[in-house]
């Protein structure tokens, strides 16, 4: 092995490059920590070569530069990797190098003195921290923050015993006479408090925090206390003093560097269900919205009603968020309702009635409806005084149960009706109109409309102005659905004079049919109750237009059923004779020879004389007509027209005849009967078309005797 470690350290010093640094990759992978291999490796680092000395630095970390810490130190004032690679091998070394860095500090640049900063730190510990306090009041700004960042660092990866004495250091710097003339230097104070642990430690950190976030501090001083006091919240107990430097902190005028922070770590505090009502004071002390939104959202777990009066006027403020805020946590506090709709019995702000209907509509419904009684007096005050509120309590009114409201308006209205003041028409179309246009009024309401609007109008005939009468079509609905009872119930009304009788019928006798009988109602009552007054002549003369115009009708009426019937008549009469032209069509294809065949001789031997004496009677006309029925009636002489029936006895034979004059029909002769007759129908059919019949009707009777 001794043989193999000789070999190896000549390899280190070998001038072949890549042979040495192979070497020094073997030396490592094997740990071979040897005085004399670190040595050689030492040696590396002095060569100009940075790929060598990368390689050595990277052997000198795993296996230990101890003893050669003087030749690594220099290299963290070089750049790039060198650097980096060098402040791990110090850092692997400890403190043993820090004199060294010391020394190397007072010689370094800008940049230097960063590496050497940081190497300081990153080797920890008391001794390296006293150093970078030391140094820190007389560096520069861009140096302070990297040493304050450093040394923060530093103190993080340490427990709170090693830094106790640490603390102490910190305090005596910003106690120093140097601090007062260097702000920047109470900032970094404030931040390297921020950084220290345990419960003591903690304690003592935030006592001095609050100092240096007191008033008399610069603005970014107290920003920095009051940022690290929020990190030592969880480290330490919060003390009631901790909750009043909170508080007082939220009521500070500057947002942006003390309230700001001050509502972070007021958000970690717990406070109890009880201490709530506390917090109310904020919202009228701290000016910023952001602290009222996070105490609405503390307040809305305590269902009470001071906190709920407290939280109620911010409903009309003139932020958006904090109206928002405010209605959010009033619909999660039912024991607000009282609050609220006191609120709305006095408020004249639309914007707040609106949102407190909102909230209002949250609450369950039996609670609400011990409130309808309330808001339903309220709402008839607003609206006699003409104040648009009104609206508000209508809404409220309208979601949970319009009965009082409506009960209230009508009592009013009989009220008003029994009286003799000027305006009471005027006051109770108002009154009842509010129900109807919100869709609450029922039949007794529709009623007292219609009169009111009616008493109240100027009864001008005319078309236009009759349309343009709300109470014309008010009453127009109660007529439909039962005249007589309105008719009685307006004859009784002593509100009513002729004139208004008057108007109402000739109204309603233009309206049509349906409207006659409630019209003539009106009209006879004008003229049997007040016969003497102007208006009764006109309603005679309409009733006696009335009476015409039904007489006319009727007879309209009769003419139109009798034109119906005549109608009707004709078309059973063309659906009949087409029916038999289908009949008589079917029979002529049938059987054409059945009609010829029919006893001929029984026919022509008879009775010649009766039937050609009994021809003559008719008109030529007629004869060209009725020779289809002439020709059938000689081939089947009985039963076919009354003609031949009456001419039937001639065909008897006279005394002395030959008993073989008159032979006997055949078998099939009733068969032929049914047939001739179906042929003569459509014979007949045939011939008022004026079409030819056809060849059986065509054969003419044998005339011989």
């Amino acid at each position: 092995m001794n043989a193999i470690l000789r070999k190896l350290s000549q390899l280190l010093d070998s001038n072949d490059m890549e042979l040495r640094m192979a070497a020094i990759r073997v030396t490592t992978e094997l740990d071979l920590r040897s005085r004399q291999i670190v040595q050689a490796l030492g040696r590396s680092l002095r060569e100009p070569h940075d790929e060598l000395r990368l390689v050595a630095l990277r052997a000198l970390a795993r296996l230990g530069a101890a003893d050669v810490a003087d030749m690594v130190v220099p290299l963290i004032l070089t750049t790039g990797p060198l650097r980096e690679h060098a402040m791990a091998v110090i850092s692997a070394v400890g403190p043993g190098v820090s004199e060294q860095l010391k020394t190397l500090y007072g010689q370094a640049d800008f940049h230097g003195k960063r590496a050497v900063i940081t190497a300081m730190a990153r080797i920890g510990g008391k001794g390296a921290l006293t150093f970078l306090l030391k140094i820190l009041p007389d560096e520069p700004f861009e140096l302070q923050k990297h040493l304050t960042l450093s040394i923060c660092e530093s103190l993080d990866r340490m427990t709170p015993a090693q830094q106790a004495p640490v603390f102490s250091m910190v305090l005596r710097l910003l106690k120093s006479k140097e601090m007062t003339k260097h702000p920047q230097l109470l900032i970094t104070g404030a931040i390297i408090l921020g950084h220290f642990r345990g419960s003591a430690l903690a304690s003592r950190a935030r006592n001095e925090l609050k100092a240096l976030a007191e008033k008399k501090s610069p603005p970014e001083v107290r920003r920095h206390a009051i940022v690290s006091y929020n990190r030592l919240m969880h480290e330490a107990k919060v003390t009631p003093r901790d909750e009043q430097f909170l508080t007082k902190l939220l009521s500070d005028e500057d947002w942006h560097n003390v309230a700001q922070h001050a509502l972070t770590g007021f958000q970690k505090l717990p406070f109890p269900k009880k201490a709530l009502p506390k917090l109310i004071g904020l919202l009228h002390g701290s000016p910023h919205f952001s602290v009222h939104i996070h105490i609405f959202e503390r307040l809305q777990s305590s269902d009470s009603a001071d906190v709920a009066e407290a939280i109620l006027p911010f409903l009309a403020d003139s932020r958006f968020r904090v109206r928002e805020a405010a209605e959010g946590a009033l619909r999660k506090m039912p024991g607000s309702i009282e609050s609220l709709f006191a609120l709305l019995m006095k408020t004249e702000d639309l914007e707040v009635t609106q949102r407190i209907n909102a909230i209002l509509r949250d609450f369950p419904q039996d609670t609400r409806q011990k409130y309808v009684e309330r808001a339903s007096t309220r709402l008839l005050s607003l609206f006699e005084e003409n104040d648009p509120h009104y609206r508000s309590f209508l809404e409220f009114v309208k979601s949970l149960d319009p009965d009082p409201l409506r009960k209230r308006i009508y009592d009013k209205a009989h009220q008003l009706k029994k009286k003799n003041a000027k305006d009471k028409w005027e006051r109770i179309a108002g009154l009842l109109q509010l129900l109807w246009d919100n869709h609450l009024i029922t039949a007794e309401g529709r009623y007292l409309l219609a009169v009111a609007l009616v008493r109240q109008s100027p009864k001008d005939l005319a078309p236009a102005s009759r349309r343009a009468n709300l109470g014309l079509r008010v009453l127009r609905a109660l007529v439909y659905d039962d005249h007589a009872d309105l008719a009685k119930r307006l004859r009784a009304d002593k509100d009513l004079g002729p004139d208004d009788y008057f108007y109402l019928g000739f109204h309603f006798s233009e309206e049509g049919e349906d409207m006659r009988p409630f019209s003539t109602l009106m009209l006879e009552h004008v003229v049997k109750a007040f016969p003497k007054s102007k208006v009764a002549p006109p309603a005679a003369h309409k009733l006696d237009l009335q009476a015409k115009a039904r007489a006319q009708a009727e007879i309209e009426a009769q003419a139109a059923r009798e034109a119906a019937e005549k109608k009707a008549e004709r078309k059973q009469r063309k659906l009949e004779r087409e029916a038999a032209a289908k009949m008589g069509g079917a029979v002529n294809t049938a059987a054409p020879k059945a009609v010829t065949t029919a006893a001929p001789k029984a026919v022509t031997t008879a009775a010649p004389k009766a039937v050609t004496t009994a021809a003559p009677k008719t008109s030529p006309q007629a004869s060209k007509k009725t020779a289809p029925k002439a020709a059938a009636m000689t081939m089947a002489a009985p039963k076919t027209t009354p003609q031949v029936a009456k001419a039937a006895p001639t065909m008897v034979a006279p005394a002395g005849a030959h008993s073989h004059s008159m032979k006997p029909a055949k078998k099939s002769a009733p068969v032929t009967l049914q047939r001739v007759k179906a042929a003569h129908v459509a014979a007949a059919k045939t011939a008022s078309r004026g079409r030819t019949p056809s060849k059986s009707a065509k054969k003419k009777p044998n005339r011989k005797k």
